[in-house]
């Protein structure tokens, strides 16, 4: 289901501020077709998808279109980015903070390797939020599991709503 998101169904809330030539990471990369698109529209800037997951990492690199040649896929751990301080423009995370068990300290690491004058983006879900109509006992179950098991793996399903306390806590404070 990840392999379908692209900027315009995953995020657009970035769309009016990407730039040619403007360089990007984009953590929890996953399959890599929202981080092919996000390179496409910041050409020839220099992305890079990062993902915890080896074989998904080989994945987006293997399906990696010819014709995008600004971006590279890389396993890596968001707690200890494998770049440089202020290296980005834009440091991504689309639907990764409910996975972790210290958001706030993957997002004080995303603030280090942006640029001072950059933006850390950040988009996740809140499932106590969600609803369905019509109800669906399938939907309710799975929603259930999904709730447990994010719970013992230490995350937050519901992230989304905890976004804005998170990133102040990380020392964002220049927060939209």
């Amino acid at each position: 289901s990840h392999r379908w998101r692209n900027v315009d169904n995953s995020a657009g809330y970035v769309a009016s501020r990407l730039a040619p030539g403007t360089s990007l990471l984009d953590v929890g990369c996953g399959p890599g077709t929202l981080t092919v698109d996000l390179a496409r529209r910041v050409a020839p800037g220099r992305v890079v998808g990062i993902d915890s997951a080896e074989a998904i990492v080989r994945q987006a690199t293997s399906d990696r279109p010819r014709d995008v040649a600004n971006v590279e896929f890389r396993v890596g751990n968001v707690y200890e980015l494998d770049f440089g301080s202020g290296t980005f423009d834009f440091v991504h995370a689309h639907q990764v903070l409910q996975h972790l068990d210290d958001p706030v300290a993957a997002l004080r690491e995303m603030r280090r390797v942006c640029r001072t004058d950059g933006s850390v983006v950040a988009r996740d879900a809140d499932y106590g939020a969600m609803t369905w109509y019509p109800a669906d006992d399938r939907l309710a179950r799975w929603l259930a599991s999904y709730r447990a098991v994010a719970a013992a793996n230490g995350g937050q399903p519901d992230a989304g709503r905890y976004i804005l306390e998170w990133a102040h806590d990380a020392g964002l404070t220049h927060v939209e």
